[in-house]
């Protein structure tokens, strides 16, 4: 798991931090993530005997995996101090677009794909476009692009029968063992692209310390705009695997999606301030927030609680965020 994350970006250029000092801190940022969701499990393996079951386990797998791709998009983003709350609505016009490529306009499968996965990369770059362009905040930016796009799907899908797509389509959502297959390989891919490349590298420094990183030479608005296609590229890639599994596309997927992918990259540990974080971190805190949800159920949670429960922790991630910033 550590191989998929980055080193820590120092916010204070007079930092000494060796690669020894980065690598440990690291490592026990992970154990200590991986410790909380050995307890959570542990809690409700003992508190619900459904929950015992190895299909359970796979099952929270399973259901992570949709969602972790999503994440993964949010975890570069987040790192380099930005934010996109329109993901949740990139998903469900991706959705509607692959799902009327192949049931209207008969495209064949990799196609459809190749089309969905360009228009989440566009609507992604869009965002970091005019954020960049007109230097509004990318809160407001992305909660327009959240409305904006959510009712493009409504009206792509409005009266249309989207659904019984073609079988080399839906292999990519089979069982829980694809989107698991899909989701590590992502995963993989953001963290080779957040360590090994020049652009992910920039991320941290972006995210660390902006006005720093420009008078580095950084080309940052350039930058921030891949970051946001790149989010955008991977909600749709999830918003393919979800209509893939369900066999059907609709709207009304997607809704909250963004909170969600928010919620584990923060209970994972990357910094909701920029500059810190790693998409290995993320796929753990999306399993500590699947079992959470799924524990829940089997107790009888209803879902309303289960979203104040899920809010709670946000809350308390981002303070424990806020007070590791303030005691460095």
């Amino acid at each position: 798991m550590t191989q998929l994350d980055s080193s820590t970006a120092v916010s204070n250029p007079g930092s000494e931090a060796g690669p020894f000092d980065v690598l440990k801190h690291n490592f026990l940022q992970i154990w200590q993530v991986l410790a909380a969701l050995a307890l959570i499990y542990g809690f409700f393996f003992i508190m619900s005997e459904p929950f015992r079951s190895f299909d359970t386990l796979l099952s929270i797998f399973g259901q992570a995996s949709i969602l972790a791709i999503l994440a993964c998009g949010t975890t570069i983003v987040l790192i380099s101090g930005g934010l996109d709350l329109s993901v949740g609505s990139i998903f469900a016009v991706v959705g509607v677009a692959v799902g009327i490529f192949m049931a209207e306009w008969g495209l064949p499968p990799f196609m459809a794909v190749g089309l969905g996965l360009l228009m989440g990369a566009a609507l992604g770059a869009l965002n970091g476009t005019i954020q960049v362009i007109t230097k509004v905040p990318a809160f407001i930016v992305t909660l327009g692009g959240l409305t904006a796009y959510k009712g493009l799907a409504e009206i792509l899908a409005s009266g249309r029968d989207l659904s019984r797509f073609p079988d080399a389509f839906t292999f990519l959502g089979t069982g829980n063992t694809t989107p698991m297959i899909i989701m590590f390989a992502v995963a993989i891919l953001t963290g080779l692209f957040l360590t090994k490349t020049r652009l992910g590298s920039r991320a941290f420094a972006i995210g660390g310390n902006e006005e720093v990183a420009r008078l580095s030479g950084v080309p940052v608005a350039k930058s921030r705009i891949y970051y946001y296609m790149l989010g955008g590229l991977l909600a749709g890639l999830a918003a393919i695997v979800e209509v893939a599994k369900l066999n059907f596309a609709m709207p009304a997927r997607g809704q909250s999606y963004e909170l969600y992918a928010i919620a584990a990259v923060v209970i994972g540990g990357t910094s909701l301030f920029g500059g810190r974080g790693g998409v290995g971190k993320t796929l753990l805190g999306m399993f500590i927030m699947q079992t959470i949800i799924v524990g829940l159920s089997y107790m009888g949670v209803g879902t309303s609680y289960q979203r104040i429960a899920i809010g709670a922790i946000i809350i308390v991630a981002v303070y424990w965020d806020v007070w590791r910033r303030s005691t460095r």
